[in-house]
This record gives C-alpha cells, sequence and structure tokens, in this order.
C-alpha cells in the first residue's frame, strides 16, 4: 500500500460482510492516487481522468508505487514518467536496491525502456514534448544489454524484451508494449497542446 497522509480513514477498512472488500477497495484508491500523481508530472493517458490522490506523494514513493503494481499498465507508465522527467533518473540506482526482485526488475525494463526509445526517437519526443535532458544508461552492462548508442538504441529495446520475458519467466510482448506507451504519450502531449491552443483562441 502506498503511504500518503490521509484523514485517518483506515486504508483497508471495508463494508462488513463482503470478504475482501477492504483490500479491493484499498487497491483502487492506491491506483487512482498513482494515477493523480503520474497526472500532475504530465502523465495524462491513464484513466480515471479525473484521478483524485489521498493525498501528496513524493517521486521515490511513486517510482517505488508504479514498479510494484499489480496492474502493468501502471508499471509501464514509469516509461512516460523518464522521458518526461530524466532529471529523476539520478534516484534509480538506490530505488532499485530498496525494491523485491519483481519490482526491480520492472524498474530496470522499464527505465532502459526508456533510454532506448529517448535514443531512437529524440527528435519527435523534443518535438512533441520539448527537449528534456538525456536519460544515462545505468543498467546495459550490469545486464548485458546493449549500449543505447547503438543503432540508435533499436538493438537495445529488442534486447531488453527478451531480457524482461527471460526475468520474469512469461511470454509476453514487451516490444509492443513499450513502442505503445510511447505512442499513447505523444499523443497524449499532442492532443493537450492543442485543447491549449484552441483554449487561447476562444479567449
Amino acid at each position: 500500500m502506498i503511504a500518503v497522509k490521509t484523514d485517518g480513514m483506515p486504508a483497508d477498512s471495508g463494508v462488513a460482510g463482503r470478504p475482501g472488500a477492504g483490500r479491493r477497495d484499498a487497491d483502487d484508491a492506491d491506483r487512482e492516487t498513482l494515477v493523480a500523481a503520474l497526472r500532475e508530472r504530465g502523465v495524462r493517458y491513464l484513466t480515471p481522468t479525473d484521478a483524485v490522490a489521498l493525498g501528496p506523494i513524493d517521486d521515490a514513493t511513486l517510482i517505488e508505487g508504479l514498479a510494484s503494481s499489480p496492474d502493468p499498465r501502471l508499471r509501464q507508465a514509469l516509461i512516460a514518467l523518464f522521458l518526461l522527467q530524466p532529471e529523476l533518473a539520478p534516484s534509480v540506482a538506490s530505488l532499485k536496491t530498496r525494491l523485491d526482485a519483481s519490482a526491480a526488475t520492472e524498474l530496470v525494463a522499464h527505465f532502459m525502456a526508456a533510454v532506448y526509445l529517448q535514443r531512437m526517437w529524440r527528435l519527435r519526443l523534443d518535438r512533441v514534448l520539448g527537449e528534456a535532458g538525456e536519460l544515462p544508461d545505468l543498467f546495459s552492462k550490469q545486464y548485458g544489454l546493449p549500449d543505447p548508442s547503438d543503432g540508435h538504441g533499436k538493438p537495445g529495446l529488442h534486447a531488453l524484451a527478451e531480457w524482461h520475458a527471460a526475468a520474469r519467466g512469461a511470454r509476453a510482448d514487451h516490444l509492443s508494449e513499450y513502442e505503445g506507451v510511447l505512442e499513447l504519450l505523444l499523443a497524449s502531449a499532442g492532443s493537450t497542446a492543442r485543447d491549449s491552443r484552441e483554449s487561447t483562441t476562444e479567449r
């Protein structure tokens, strides 16, 4: 459960007579808090669009919560978060040591996906999102992955998808997931920019 400030209401308080209701309610609240925190940081393609956080959530707690989430869409949102805020990168290696093995794998995979995607699509990202700092390569040597400079990141992204599937011990099309996050982020950013321009024109 995400540690946020609340008004004193127990996070697991459910309706009597509904086994597991408290856990489901807490999971829903945690998810909404994560979505709301992402929206505050520019990641706006996830639902609910009117998500409200239970309380303030700092960057470290957000990253840990996303990496540990049972919802794959939230874990994948780490890619969008790092692409939008590369200044979060210096905390990633230390945060990884605080996570269990599964969550640490998710953090490494989605951070490196952001690194490779940024190299592959730098001009497009800069045009839509604005120029941002370059994400550092934190893990390629440690996990035997290609250098991000090789082939503008494409070989690395493909190798990462294979490593990710092997590390999780399950078949999955991680490559499509990584690329899908990029498209969702760019489409959402483009839509936000259009809405802003239309609002300015109407004034």
